[in-house]
């Protein structure tokens, strides 16, 4: 296998079951290497197909109709409302907008390099200056445009996603401020009665605030022990899954106490019997009166569970089967440790005399 160029460009040269295979990769040797890097694990793993045995692509739509007719279609179908959201945002206002009347099979490197380009950078008019959107967001929507085309190479539109080819950029994540013990106390005093409950839920199972919003008291089950987390056709999990939480005697007690509104299953009800839809300014109220400056969020709290629990040595396993995530990097993105957390944990390292002991030869 070797890698020349030809008029300014990187070829690919090998040898597939005796025949010599030669292909155009680009205008820069890195991605030569990468594309022949690919083809060495496809062939080892016996999932290479040569491109004299690879069967026609289909002719390529236009990016805009391949979006609104067919991956827009099947993203509702594999994704709950909530995910969907995002990504039919990012696909109808920046997306098509730049990609427009362009065919799949017309879309290369360059032009992804310069619609993130043109995301990164400060643009004027009518007056007025758009600043420059963050790294994440332009992460977010390179995954949604290599999620695209990877569907258009799965349905043989093309014969490779040229977005394979572009990396994301480094984050510099940011955590929201991890709650003391003793500010979550207080927090908890300072809700008002209807809140309370679900407050604690979120405090002390972790759960998403689409699944308080949605849950119901047949999900309660004192007996047991444990809230379960159900998966409904009307309003799926994250990943469509349903989990077991176990209960705590104070979360089990703040639940007991929760008034139920008549006639409706959800445990968080509104006055008409339907789920909460927002309780941001309950939320901020209760925590200014408890001392607690720049406000809190719903995710907020169930970061503040998954890192409590994490202090409190419950190991990562279960600790990502609580949160209902699939990857134990996910789980272990959420915890981070209090500054008094980390001084006590230093001062649990003790080093004992007698570690080696000296010998001499008779």
């Amino acid at each position: 296998m070797a890698i020349f160029t030809r008029n300014g460009e990187y070829w690919i040269d090998y040898y597939y079951k005796g025949r010599r295979q030669r292909s155009k990769s680009g205008a820069r040797r890195k991605d030569a290497e990468e594309t022949l890097a690919r083809i060495r694990v496809k062939i080892a793993s016996g999932d290479y197909v040569a491109p004299e045995d690879q069967a026609e692509p289909l002719v390529a739509p236009a990016f805009d109709s391949f979006c609104r007719e067919e991956y827009l279609p099947w993203s509702v179908g594999q994704h709950s409302p909530s995910h969907h959201k995002r990504p039919n945002t990012i696909i109808e206002r920046h997306l098509i907008p730049w990609f427009a009347r362009t065919h799949l099979d017309q879309i290369d490197v360059r032009q992804i390099d310069g619609y993130l380009t043109s995301r990164r950078r400060d643009r004027i008019g009518k007056g007025k200056t758009r600043r420059a959107v963050s790294v994440a967001t332009t992460n977010r929507e390179l995954c949604g445009l290599k999620s695209i085309l990877g569907k258009a190479e799965a349905w043989s539109y093309i014969t490779e996603n040229p977005a394979s080819k572009v990396k994301v950029m480094k984050e510099s994540p940011k955590k929201p401020p991890l709650l003391t013990s003793e500010e979550i106390t207080r927090l908890l005093r300072e809700m008002p009665d209807p809140l309370h409950a679900l407050v604690a839920c979120a405090l002390y199972a972790g759960l998403r605030r689409s699944e308080l919003f949605h849950l119901r008291w047949e999900d309660v089950d004192y007996r047991a022990g444990e809230l379960r987390v159900v998966s409904r056709t009307d309003h799926p999990t994250k990943n469509r899954e349903t989990r077991q939480i176990p209960m705590s005697s104070a979360l089990a007690d703040a639940l007991q106490r929760h008034p139920r509104r008549l006639g409706s299953p959800y445990v968080f009800a509104n006055r008409t019997g339907k789920p909460y839809d927002n309780v941001r300014k309950s939320l901020n109220k209760a925590a200014e009166r408890a001392g607690i400056e720049g406000g809190i969020t719903m995710h907020q709290l169930r970061h503040c569970f998954i890192s409590h629990c994490s202090m409190a040595s419950v190991d990562p396993r279960t600790l990502m089967k609580w949160a209902g995530h699939h990857d134990l990097k996910v789980t272990l993105g959420y915890t981070h440790v209090s500054a008094e957390h980390e001084k006590s944990a230093i001062e649990r390292l003790r080093y004992q005399d007698g570690h080696y002991t000296d010998t001499k030869a008779g």
